[in-house]
């Protein structure tokens, strides 16, 4: 090293080889560094600020538990027919078999999941539009408040979304390709992914591949018959988990281990007509997507279409009908839209890249709305930092730094999206430049923001409770009976403490040792005898142990 360093002709010779070697594969370069920066984003987690979100997320843990216990994945051991797929609790429960317990585990899945969505949506974004839109579609995707938070969570809603995408990338590879075996093999699979679709998310998986149906219809059939074969082949052997689970459903229960799937079907999709869902889907869908939403509304007010779309059936009607579906049924969930995201993200890259202003006016009433909510979101951050700090420190967990941070990061984002507002005045370039500064900074504060416990941590105090080591040596080594506990806490509480069992006021409490109830006056009338006595406690609940017995 010296030597080099002696001669500096030789030096400079390596340093510019380096140099031109980063030039030479610069875009091989970003993409590693693009690539490391999201994997640092999902896993860089405090695990000791992590818990379960009741019910969901401890319905899916305690049942993929039940799974990941059972001798068969096709038949586990529930105590009653069930009204879902199987697929729904697979993944987490080779995550659990794989990795252990832990929140990580559960949530694996989903984090991976996420992952691909993001790449398989940008080369979908790629074949629809170009790489520069595809990279807006990207980013726009991984910001929206809803995706980051379901990209966290333990649940089969990301593998659907990743099985619909698949299903879209295949086929669109299946179009463009021109080499028969490519073809076949694209093909096969975007059948495969059809119905597989179904086996993870059970009815939920009509609305989009309903949706969808126009678009791979139309291109079936001017397509050759061996191609349609073989569309129907990949279906019929992604169809045989789901043949394979109503088999043994079948052979367990009876014709009600049929029927259930689809009486619970029916009861989500068909009752009432609910005004909530068209009330509140509009301010969902401005709040789980911000900025994304807000700004695509702007776009479709103030501006016209200057392209034409290559498939107009994917780009428009598979979300609009969609959409129109989800507002049909009787249910509907803000998590139900998630399929959408995606190609929300490709209009949106599409609107901001191929349109012209509407109105002569449109570029100041743009310009002018975005400056004024601006300046809104900076004022309300300022004041969630100046007046409520002591519910953020009470929130914090003792990441006070995280929170202080991490709204300055994106304060900082909106004064400097205002200081492009008022200096860019290139009107297409200036809304590319606003979108990725205000963007970016919200994916890395809002997944800090998850990975750290500040969001998306409601049971912190539950998982401290059974992390105290007075509690933990007991209930690693006992039966603790639940009485009385709340639905929720008692939903997790039957995943973090698999061998509990629940009992009521008709049993007789002096024969057990350990109980949790949130509701100590049934304990009164063995006041004289001083039979319990309280161990730890968590939020309106008690551990009580038996100290006759």
């Amino acid at each position: 090293m010296k030597k080099i360093e002696n001669n500096p002709l030789i030096y400079r010779n390596n340093k510019l080889g380096i140099f031109n070697l980063f030039l030479r594969h610069q875009g091989i370069f970003v993409t590693l560094l693009f690539i490391l920066s999201f994997v640092l984003l999902y896993f860089s987690i405090d695990f000791s600020t992590q818990s379960l979100v009741a019910h969901d997320e401890g319905l899916y843990a305690r049942r993929s538990r039940l799974v990941e216990e059972s001798s068969n994945w096709f038949s586990p051991t529930f105590s009653s027919v069930h009204h879902k797929t199987l697929g729904s609790y697979w993944l987490i429960a080779l995550s659990i078999r794989l990795f252990g317990f832990s929140e990580l585990a559960l949530r694996l899945p989903s984090i991976l999941s996420s992952f691909i969505c993001l790449f398989i949506s940008y080369l979908i974004a790629c074949k629809v539009t170009n790489k520069k839109s595809a990279l807006i579609s990207v980013f726009s995707l991984a910001s929206m408040p809803l995706w980051i938070q379901y990209s966290r969570y333990a649940s089969p809603d990301l593998p659907f979304v990743l099985c619909i995408l698949l299903v879209i990338f295949f086929f669109l590879s299946f179009l463009d390709s021109n080499k028969y075996i490519y073809k076949y093999f694209y093909i096969f699979n975007s059948g495969l992914f059809f119905t597989s679709a179904f086996f993870i998310r059970s009815y939920m998986a009509f609305v989009p591949l309903i949706g969808l149906s126009p678009f791979l219809l139309f291109h079936l059939i001017r397509s050759k018959n061996i191609f349609k074969y073989i569309f129907s082949f990949g279906t019929l052997f992604g169809s045989i988990p789901t043949l394979l689970n109503l088999y043994f459903s079948y052979k367990k229960y009876g014709l009600s281990g049929i029927t259930t799937l689809f009486d619970f079907a029916k009861k989500q999709a068909i009752g009432g007509f609910d005004l909530n869902n068209y009330i509140f889907t509009p301010i969902n869908f401005l709040y789980l997507t911000f900025p994304i939403g807000f700004l695509f509304i702007l776009l479709i007010v103030f501006t016209r279409s200057t392209k034409s779309q290559k498939y107009p059936l994917l780009v428009y009607f598979y979300p609009i009908s969609s959409v129109l579906i989800l507002l049909c049924m009787s249910t509907s969930y803000p998590h139900y839209y998630l399929f959408l995201l995606p190609s929300l993200s490709i209009l949106f890259s599409v609107k901001l890249n191929y349109e012209d202003f509407r109105f002569s006016l449109s570029a100041y009433f743009i310009k002018y709305l975005l400056f004024f909510i601006c300046i809104l979101i900076i004022s309300i951050l300022f004041s969630f930092l100046l007046f409520l700090k002591d519910s953020l420190i009470e929130y914090s967990y003792g990441n006070l730094f995280i929170v202080y941070l991490l709204p300055l990061i994106l304060i900082l984002s909106y004064i400097s999206s205002i200081y492009i507002l008022l200096i860019d005045k290139n009107y297409k370039t200036q809304l590319q430049n606003f979108f990725y500064t205000v963007a970016i900074p919200q994916v890395i504060s809002l997944s800090f923001l998850f990975n750290f416990g500040i969001l998306g941590n409601p049971n912190y105090r539950i998982k401290s409770f059974l992390n105290d080591v007075s509690v933990s040596s007991i209930i690693n080594s006992n039966t603790i009976y639940l009485l009385n506990v709340e639905s929720k806490i008692q939903t997790l509480l039957s995943y973090y403490l698999p061998s509990s069992k629940i009992i009521n006021q008709n049993h007789d409490f002096s024969e057990y040792k350990y109980i949790i109830t949130s509701n100590t006056s049934d304990f009164e009338t063995f006041n004289d005898n001083i039979i319990f006595k309280s161990i730890s406690r968590f939020p309106n609940h008690v551990l009580l142990i038996n100290i006759s017995k």
